[in-house]
């Protein structure tokens, strides 16, 4: 009891709580209600009112042939109610639909368990959701953090990249240990991520996933209060109209004038004929006064039908089955719209702002390019996997020629020296499954058949990663897997486990060496495997193996082939890994007596196995280099297709990142959205710290010229997105993180990835890219532009009928 009273004030305030609550179905109607063509709706009741009232207050009327004249004069009113009510059930369920099943699976993603330590050590398992400020909690390996946290215990590797959009892994370190390296630069104005004082990060963002390390973490900020409930309570706001909805309601305030104009002329040209009519010596002077009543209100039941004719009735029912259709399709194409009229909207985009990092790219590193030994001329056997190459041999050309041997040096290097691991939750049939496309169905099939596109949402958020730790140990495991194919016989855990016993030393890597590297026990002898940055690790190689398996001492020229190699792949922005191996022939113990360790003889000394320091010229080279390799978090295949198709279309793609220059300007010449005459152009690249300090004035004259804006904030990307809809442009935003959300909220419409997409992300946007796939938004803005089209040839039709009916009815 006194536990209860103790928590109940904090979590009144530091409790955390559900952000978002999904709408109900009547609010998505009255939302649908708001429209201006509604307003029309108002002549429906008074067109029906006069109808039943000339139904049943007024006498049966005869034709020329005294047959009774059917009365049907309430039918034009409940025609257009009708047809309201049609529009409005249609268009809210389907939002309701769709929001139901993505708060459904969202809930059920986000509701986890974990363990917390309070009230003097003791340990608790509560939901998230109960998670307060003070807590102590526990991080491990592969956890998501699920608040904003400050690190007391231990050292952690984070994943940031949906927060933030770099793609580096950041190390966090104890609170005290931060403290004291800032302390001990005082006084000072920098801050953290500076380049001039290089501080220790203790602060875990909520949202971040722990790639690798142990520790334990008070909890500062929870719910609203935190990074992640900032973001979402920021994309509260209401949405603004559409182009399409700015066009209905021109149009239907246009035919209010007219209409209502004509109504007014002829009421008035009838009431003067009417005023003489019942003068003395007019028709309707003898008449009665019930008669003259029913005149009367003939002339305004006339008046009236002129605006209940100008009425496009059907205008709002063909919208609402254009746009249910092409969502319908959209979805066959893997666009699953959450709103359905942002479907029409896309095919008047003219500007796309996308994010680097898992939109344009796969948010994961991979071995882009390298070279495995040598060949037949003793040059590189160089390989090319990006994404855009055409006719450069890829690494598994590459392996079709290098020896068996070669082949083990790679694969045991790569298996055995290496921190990442097998990631429990993968399932590799179901991340096949996720990325596949939706069966094509015809519409009515795809209206009235359940399933699929359930399981499509289930497939949300699907866990795509094969391996868990340090992003390089995990792109070489990847290679090692889908090339090499090394675990067909075996799991890793499996070949670790078997090969456990040969390991005499382990080397784990240490950002002031660079490498890391394993020891273990041969035939005849033993072979030290290394791995690690190449500038450190190529500079003690001195030989390498060719595809006729014999040994080749590296002279100068090719030292300066392999240097070049180096400088292209960080001209590149790849990261440049070597990996090599020495044998250690004839001897029967570990180490040998000239590398061993001062104060422990049965482990080598590192320093003294790769020297860091010295000179290349000054280094004895004695390891074999057995490849250079370039990781790189690639381009995804089609987008530079599908870049170029929206350029053809009139649509210029800009790239929105919160990654370094050199890296945006290298992914987007790859992809084309920076073109060689953008190179010369100063404006056509820029930082958001440059960026957001611009006036407003230089800023509307850069933007048009802007197509990369890197090291950009969230409010960056706000601020570009802003300002292009401000200068006339219909902005579609894409991105999968935490960081994109403000954005992808305020755009026109909003593009998030369901595999690799944040809920922060998926709840901002408008159109979930189900599959992950870039060139899917080329097929968003084909169906956009086909329903505008058939709108458009929809009111042509509509409007001539109608002022046909008006002429008639006022003639």
């Amino acid at each position: 009891m006194k536990i209860t009273r103790a928590i109940s004030p904090a979590k009144r305030i530091f409790c955390a709580t559900i952000l978002q609550k999904s709408k109900t179905f009547l609010q998505l109607c009255w939302e649908a209600l708001k429209d201006k063509v509604w307003s029309y709706v108002y002549a429906a009741v008074v067109s029906l009112a006069l109808g039943l009232y000339e139904t049943f207050g007024s006498g049966t009327h005869y034709d020329d042939e005294g047959k009774p004249i059917p009365k049907v004069d309430w039918v034009e009113g409940v025609a257009i109610l009708v047809a309201v009510c049609i529009v409005v059930l249609v268009g809210a369920a389907n939002d309701y639909q769709k929001e139901r099943q993505f708060a459904k699976l969202n809930a059920k993603k986000e509701d986890r368990e974990l363990i917390v330590i309070r009230n003097g050590g003791e340990q608790k398992l509560i939901s998230i959701y109960d998670l307060l400020v003070g807590d102590v909690i526990n991080l491990q390996t592969g956890d998501v953090v699920p608040a904003d946290c400050i690190l007391l215990q231990g050292e952690v590797e984070c994943d940031e990249s949906a927060l933030t959009g770099e793609s580096h892994t950041i190390n966090k370190v104890p609170v005290d240990e931060a403290l004291q390296i800032y302390e001990s630069k005082l006084p000072t104005d920098e801050d953290l991520g500076s380049t001039t004082v290089k501080f220790r990060d203790p602060y875990l963002i909520s949202g971040a996933k722990v790639l690798s390390g142990l520790g334990n973490a008070v909890v500062t900020a929870v719910g609203t209060n935190s990074i992640h409930g900032r973001t979402m309570m920021s994309l509260n706001h209401e949405a603004e109209t559409t182009p399409m909805q700015v066009r209905l309601d021109n149009l239907a305030e246009g035919i209010s004038k007219y209409g209502f104009l004509a109504a007014i002329v002829l009421f008035v040209v009838l009431f003067i004929r009417f005023c003489v009519e019942i003068a003395p010596g007019g028709s309707l002077h003898d008449v009665n006064s019930t008669d003259k009543g029913k005149r009367f209100i003939d002339i305004i039941i006339t008046a009236v039908t002129i605006v209940v004719v100008a009425i496009p009735e059907g205008l709002p029912l063909a919208v609402t089955l254009a746009l249910a259709f092409a969502t319908t399709r959209m979805a066959q194409n893997g666009n699953l719209v959450r709103v359905l009229k942002s479907c029409e909207t896309m095919g008047g985009a003219t500007a796309i702002c996308s994010d680097k990092t898992g939109t344009l790219t796969e948010n994961k590193m991979r071995i882009v390019k390298g070279f495995f030994g040598l060949n037949k001329s003793n040059e590189p056997l160089e390989f090319n996997d990006t994404a855009t190459n055409q006719h450069d041999p890829t690494s598994l050309d590459v392996l079709e020629q290098i020896t068996p041997e070669l082949k083990v040096f790679l694969t045991t290097n790569i298996t055995l020296n290496s921190t990442a691991f097998e990631n429990s939750e993968y399932d590799e049939e179901k991340a096949k499954l996720a990325k596949q496309k939706p069966v094509q169905k015809s519409f009515l099939a795809s209206l009235f058949k359940k399933g699929p596109q359930s399981n499509k949402f289930e497939q949300m958020g699907t866990v795509d990663e094969p391996y868990l730790g340090n992003k390089t140990d995990s792109a070489l495991l990847i290679m090692a897997k889908e090339k090499f194919h090394t675990f067909s016989s075996g799991s890793l855990d499996t070949i670790r486990h078997n090969n456990a016993t040969d390991i005499v030393q382990v080397i784990p890597f240490e950002s002031s060496r660079k490498w890391a590297g394993v020891v273990m026990k041969i035939t005849n002898g033993y072979r030290v495997y290394v791995k690690g940055a190449a500038e450190i690790v190529f500079k003690n190689c001195g030989y390498e193996n060719n595809v006729n398996d014999e040994l080749i001492k590296l002279d100068r020229t090719k030292r300066e082939d392999v240097l070049s190699k180096i400088d292209e792949y960080a001209n590149d922005a790849l990261r440049a890994i070597a990996l090599g191996h020495r044998d250690f022939v004839g001897i029967d113990s570990w180490p040998p007596k000239e590398l061993s360790l001062e104060n422990n003889n049965k482990e080598a000394d590192a320093t003294k196995l790769i020297d860091v320091s010295s000179a290349a010229s000054e280094i004895h080279k004695t390891f074999v280099l057995d490849g250079l390799v370039g990781i790189q978090d690639p381009l995804k295949p089609g987008v530079a297709e599908a870049v170029l198709q929206c350029k053809r279309a009139g649509v210029t793609v800009r790239m929105v990142t919160g990654d370094n220059i050199n890296t945006a300007k290298s992914i987007s010449k790859e992809c084309f959205i920076l073109t060689p005459d953008d190179l010369s152009n100063e404006y056509a690249c820029m930082e958001g710290p440059v960026f957001r300090k611009l006036s407003l004035e230089d800023r509307n004259k850069i933007v048009p010229q802007l197509r990369v804006l890197a090291r950009s904030s969230p409010e960056d990307k706000r601020i570009l997105v802003d300002t292009l809809r401000k200068s006339g442009e219909v902005v579609a935003v894409t991105g999968d993180g935490t960081n994109d959300a403000p954005a992808l909220k305020l755009a026109d419409v909003g593009f998030s990835m369901g595999i690799a997409g944040t809920e922060v992300a998926r709840e901002a946007s408008d159109i979930i890219l189900m599959t992950d796939d870039f060139t899917d938004i080329v097929q968003a803005i084909k169906w956009g532009r086909t329903v505008a089209t058939s709108i458009k040839k929809f009111i042509q039709f509509q409007l001539t009928v109608n002022i046909t009916a008006c002429v008639l009815t006022f003639v």
